[in-house]
């Protein structure tokens, strides 16, 4: 008996780990892989016009005054910091491996992974691009993280896309999440807003690779996603 079978027929396994998603991962469906690639082809003329046309202009149409008006914003920041996420993941861990819940360990490592794998992703593009921040007026401190695309963001996609996919009720809160995260860049003037378009983009697809990946390389743990 394989161990998808087992898990399948342990009526001691509990309800609500079979509410997350059953289904085969986005990226392992043809029309999947269409439509994430379809995105990105799409996103790429959007992000060129705001780039050369509304970034700069869109920051600059602010007073230092105005920008104090979203301090409500800046503990928000916090949500878009992989630190925490990670700690948090590293805890739900222990928890599920102390009580026997593989289920909730595999979670746990899918949200470590998959926030390891935007950070990856989203350094490497960032020094090829090395965009300076708008905060910066043209100097680039030295040994100083670029703009583009953000990294926050991108933590929070990762994390949103691994939160819809255990807890599919949660898109709303998932995306308030995002857009919130995506206005603290903005508005603290760490970003642009093609960093936090494309970081959100980069994140939640790093999460759908990382399932996926999963899903075809180690079927029998995948079952503890399910």
């Amino acid at each position: 008996m394989s161990s998808i079978e087992t898990y399948v027929r342990n009526e001691s396994r509990p309800e609500f780990a079979g509410q997350s998603l059953c289904l085969k991962p986005l990226l392992a469906k043809p029309w999947g892989r269409a439509l994430i690639s379809g995105i990105f082809v799409g996103m790429i003329p959007l992000v060129t016009v705001t780039w050369f046309f509304f970034d700069k202009q869109f920051i600059n149409q602010f007073s230092k005054e105005e920008l104090e008006q979203w301090v409500f914003l800046r503990s928000l920041g916090l949500l878009g910091d992989a630190l925490p996420w990670i700690c948090l993941a590293a805890a739900i861990l222990l928890i599920g491996i102390f009580g026997k819940r593989r289920d909730i360990a595999t979670w746990a490592v899918f949200l470590c992974i998959s926030i390891a794998a935007s950070g990856a992703v989203v350094n490497i593009v960032k020094f090829i691009f090395m965009r300076a921040r708008p905060n910066w007026q043209g100097v680039i401190p030295e040994g100083a993280s670029f703009s583009f695309p953000s990294g926050h963001a991108a933590t929070i996609g990762a994390v949103a896309i691994v939160c819809v996919l255990r807890w599919p009720k949660l898109l709303p809160v998932a995306l308030a999440g995002v857009v919130l995260v995506g206005l603290n860049r903005i508005m603290s003037q760490n970003h642009h807003i093609t960093d936090v378009i494309v970081g959100v983009a980069l994140g939640m697809t790093s999460a759908l690779v990382v399932q996926w990946c999963w899903w075809k390389y180690q079927p029998s743990t995948f079952a503890d996603m399910r």
